[in-house]
């Protein structure tokens, strides 16, 4: 196309340019966009682009209102790499749907001051991406302005340095071969496009940083916590003390990457040492590239040593039916992490998987990483019982252990029968990693469906037949919340207790109410639980605070359940905070007495100051 000058027709005739090259932009399974809308979204674009100095990024939102009401963001920038895919992945991370993108990349010819003289032939060529979305409030739209400003930055910090990035990994390589050539060779794989290379700087023991390059010197500075690059240096310390000194740590940060995707950002950590003694650690931080993730594993350094290590050790035939099995179980798992683990922890997944392939059935690996900082969750499922309901229940089981946060998950759906779902979970706060047997276990329950599970736990305390009867009248009518927060084991104990007030009512003085004192897992010290049963009408708050002060106990949280079917009761669950200088656990064990005391007030019935009685 020409250049359209802005001289013979300043408005109509750069609009009527750009207009074109928005609608050349659009992709072949774009739907068509009329020709009204090009020419306001060519306006907007212009009006945006207006005034640049070259190196400098543009961002314009505005709420829209012709016809419809949405949001139009005009994006400018010099053209570089990973532009697109970058923005859509920080509006996506704000929750936001994009309805219509377009990115047209053209010469624009701009005068000293940086104003826009024409389009189309000559001038430096700028990316100009239009967006639309569903329209958001004003401090969503000022959020994602300044989120998409910082997208931006890293993404120009990282094409500009990626040179210097390039050469520092290749520097690193080099001094690595000395200690460990696997650990070198896997550096040069990465090196030669199988790692979008975003970041780097080498921080001195002493505390200090130099070689800051890309998204470093802007918003992921902060690639670790002190204590994890404490650990890192204690790691390296250590394995050269044993005299088995290594030359690579592969990690995950809790950085999300801003450019390319938004995924936790991979670190790779080279010792620098001098006289025998590590000095430095040099920070490579980017993303395996897909290409990277998705190699087989005999063409991935330091895997295929794994592969071959592991093969070696079971005594299979690389040709023969185990060796191959194993081969497609080590590409099954992601190559990112595999590198990573500890060669052990590798064994085990895989050999976890192999077993899966002859016999599907629901499985659970929780992997902790090298510095302790995350752990690893690795579930398989039949993908028949996939859902986003699966998903979430297990999460929260994940999450249910005091300190445990969600990163990020994954799924791959697999061409066999199984799906795989993968957690990461930041573990820094844990005293301890989630229990993979008790996870399992619930995994287990929850797969099998809701009622057979609440079925299977109800047969602990009656017959077959009567826990059955009991699953089918009262497990439907339990909500999707209390399913995820509580478990068909839980929900067993309170259908018996729903159960027991629904035999005896019609009897003289039935009682209303029944009480349990109980403690999750996940609870912190201090606390104890107390759920109330009712079986008709609902709980005031009134009746049951008092009661429970009058105990010595302060309620911090009420979370009511009330079934489908109210006929069947309802259950509210007291999170309370246990009086000065008694132990919960030893509340516990007298559980019995106060659940009287307490089911006496409740009801009505107690005679004097339930307190005193215990």
């Amino acid at each position: 196309m020409g250049s359209t000058t802005a001289a013979a027709a300043p408005t109509r005739a750069l609009v009527k340019a750009l207009r074109l090259q928005l609608e050349a932009s659009l992709l072949p399974g774009d739907t068509p966009v009329a020709k009204p809308a090009l020419d306001e979204a060519a306006g907007f674009l212009l009006a945006a682009a207006r005034i640049r100095m070259p190196g400098e990024s543009l961002v314009q939102i505005e709420s829209a209102t012709d016809g419809r009401r949405h949001l139009r963001i005009a994006i400018i920038n010099d053209d570089m790499p990973f532009l697109v895919d970058s923005v859509a992945a920080t509006i996506a991370a704000h929750g936001i749907n994009i309805d219509q993108l377009l990115h047209p990349v053209t010469p624009v010819e701009r005068d000293t001051a940086g104003l826009i003289t024409a389009l189309g032939s000559a001038g430096l060529r700028e990316s100009l991406i239009y967006l639309e979305t569903p329209r958001v409030d004003a401090r969503q739209r000022r959020e994602l302005l300044e989120a998409l400003q910082l997208t931006l930055a890293d993404v120009r910090a990282a094409v500009g340095d990626w040179p210097a990035l390039q050469a520092a990994m290749a520097q690193d390589a080099a001094g690595a071969a000395a200690v460990d050539a696997e650990a070198a060779a896997l550096l040069g794989w990465l090196n030669d496009g199988m790692l979008t290379q975003l970041g780097h700087l080498t921080r001195q023991r002493g505390g200090s940083e130099t070689a800051v390059l890309g998204i470093c010197r802007h918003s992921a500075r902060e690639l670790l916590a002190e204590i994890s690059l404490t650990r890192a240096f204690d790691w390296f310390d250590r394995h050269d003390a044993a005299g088995t000194p290594r030359a690579l740590l592969a990690i995950k940060s809790n950085v999300q990457a801003r450019v390319h995707r938004a995924s936790p950002l991979d670190l790779f950590i080279v010792p620098l040492r001098e006289k025998g003694k590590v000095t430095a650690l040099s920070i490579h931080a980017g993303l395996w590239t897909s290409a990277a993730l998705n190699a087989r594993p005999g063409e991935v350094p330091v895997l295929r040593q794994t592969l071959a290590m592991l093969t070696a050790q079971l005594g299979y035939a690389p040709g023969g039916h185990n060796g191959k099995a194993l081969v497609h179980a080590f590409t099954s798992l992601p190559n990112d992490l595999t590198t990573a683990f500890d060669p052990a922890r590798v064994a085990d997944l895989v050999t976890t998987k192999m077993a899966l392939i002859d016999r599907p059935r629901p499985r659970l690996v929780v992997v902790r990483s090298t510095l302790e900082r995350h752990a690893f969750a690795f579930v398989w499922l039949s993908r028949d019982q996939l859902s986003t309901d699966v998903r979430l229940q297990i999460e929260a089981m994940l999450l249910a252990t005091p300190g445990a946060a969600l990163l990020d998950w994954t799924l791959e759906v697999e061409s066999s029968a199984l799906a795989q779902l993968r957690f990461l979970i930041d573990v820094r706060a844990c005293d301890q990693l989630p229990d993979d047997a008790a996870i399992e276990a619930q995994l287990v329950d929850l797969l099998r469906g809701w009622n057979e599970a609440v079925a299977t736990h109800l047969a602990a305390h009656e017959d077959e037949g009567r826990a059955a009867a009991l699953a089918s009248r009262y497990a439907p009518a339990f909500p999707t919340g209390y399913r995820l927060a509580y478990g068909p084991a839980e929900a067993a104990r309170d259908i018996i207790k729903l159960r027991t007030l629904a035999l005896s009512e019609g009897e003289a003085d039935a009682p209303d109410r029944a009480v349990r004192l109980y403690r999750m897992a996940a609870d912190g010290a201090g606390r104890l639980r107390l759920k109330v049963y009712c079986l008709k009408g609902k709980l005031a708050l009134s009746d049951a605070v008092p009661a429970l002060e009058n105990f010595g106990f302060r309620a911090e949280d009420e979370v009511p359940t009330f079934l489908a079917d109210k006929g069947l009761g309802s259950i509210h669950d007291f999170i309370l905070t246990v009086p000065a200088g008694l132990d919960p656990g030893a509340l516990l064990e007298r559980a019995g007495l106060i659940e009287a005391a307490l089911a006496d007030v409740l009801n009505g019935r107690a005679e004097d100051d339930p307190f005193n009685r215990l």
